[in-house]
């Protein structure tokens, strides 16, 4: 009896240790998260893609997002075969439905809607596009067949962390884009609605550990952010949101660090044919979350060519960084040599 006793207690003292151990290591994981921004398969790209395949414009940057843990970016196009153009826009994007397959198999999760292209084709074009994402598993917010789906975002776990990403858009051509009751489109950000989103933002925090804005705004191939973007991204923080992604500038804006949450003001162009020097220049933001708090991030500087982003290596990589740096030094923050900024 005395030895069954023993051997129970050496039994218990053994698996609680493997229990802490387990515990710690689960505490202690890494949760990478990566950002980037337009992405639109249209233009020259679909010669490209007919060329080298469904995975070309991935293929030097899909290392990342096969090796993180979630990666987001904004689909800035209708995915589609059919539709008429919307009317009075001077662009119009289109992307074949085969688009998204490369993008599934290449590591992408997510995708924000909200944006001035998503309904270049129409309410069918974004049905389809819609019906595309479903079909190859990658979640979607921003956009929707009614406004109850286009607000209520998604929420993804990885490693016990409970990320929730919300997409909304201050740059909308027509009033018709409005997603409605009875309507599908997106939701606004304008000023009227910021109301609408923080309080969506705080709802979505009581569920969530890590809150991600995606928010399409600012004035194209401008550098630096304006009042009302500053403004809007702080009222976001204040209400819930941890990290923030901005686009639409299709150029790079600087980075601040409010509260201990990165605003990325402007991610720029993506996967995207751009005709300015400037809207050559991207990043892949990785925001690193420990024991569910925002720890660091890392800049990857990328040089889009022929559509596709490169990442970038030795000088060329330290000026990209030169130039981040530049962009962000007016909100006092800064990365190293390597892209690293440190943030809890």
């Amino acid at each position: 009896m005395r030895k069954f006793i023993i051997l129970l207690l050496v039994f218990i003292i053994v698996f609680s240790n493997i229990c802490i151990a387990d515990e710690a290591k689960e505490e202690n994981e890494k949760v990478v998260i990566s950002l980037a921004g337009d992405t639109c398969f249209d233009g020259a790209l679909k010669k490209h893609i007919s060329k080298y395949g469904i995975n070309y414009p991935f293929d030097k940057v899909n290392c990342y997002f096969n090796e993180d843990d979630l990666t987001i970016l904004n689909l800035e196009t209708s995915v589609t075969t059919r539709g008429k153009k919307w009317p009075n826009k001077q662009f119009n994007f289109r992307s074949n439905p085969n688009s998204i397959k490369g993008m599934a198999e290449s590591g992408v999760d997510v995708v924000t809607l909200a944006n001035n292209h998503i309904l270049d084709y129409g309410y069918s074009g974004l049905m389809d596009t819609l019906k595309c994402l479903d079909k190859y598993n990658i979640k979607y917010t921003g956009a929707g067949k009614n406004k109850k789906e286009a607000i209520e975002g998604v929420i993804i776990e990885e490693k016990g962390v409970k990320i929730g990403i919300l997409s909304f858009s201050r740059v909308i051509p027509d009033m018709k884009w409005y997603a409605t009751s009875e309507r599908s489109g997106l939701v606004s950000g304008y000023d009227y609605y910021v109301g609408e989103m923080t309080k969506k933002i705080a709802e979505m925090k009581k569920e969530a550990d890590i809150v991600i804005l995606s928010i399409h705004w600012g004035v194209e191939r401008i550098t630096t952010p304006r009042k009302q973007e500053i403004n809007v991204a702080k009222k976001a923080i204040d209400c819930g949101a941890d990290i923030v992604m901005g686009h639409h500038p299709h150029v790079l804006q600087g980075i601040e660090v409010y509260n201990g949450k990165p605003i990325f003001y402007s991610l720029g162009n993506f996967i995207f044919n751009s005709a300015s020097k400037a809207g050559t220049n991207t990043m892949i933001s990785q925001v690193t979350i420990v024991d569910k708090e925002i720890q660091s991030i890392n800049v990857i500087p990328c040089k889009i060519i022929n559509g596709r982003p490169i990442p970038l290596e030795g000088k060329e990589k330290a000026e990209a960084i030169n130039n981040i740096n530049k962009l962000s030094k007016p909100f006092g923050s800064k990365v190293n040599g390597k892209g690293f900024m440190e943030i809890n």
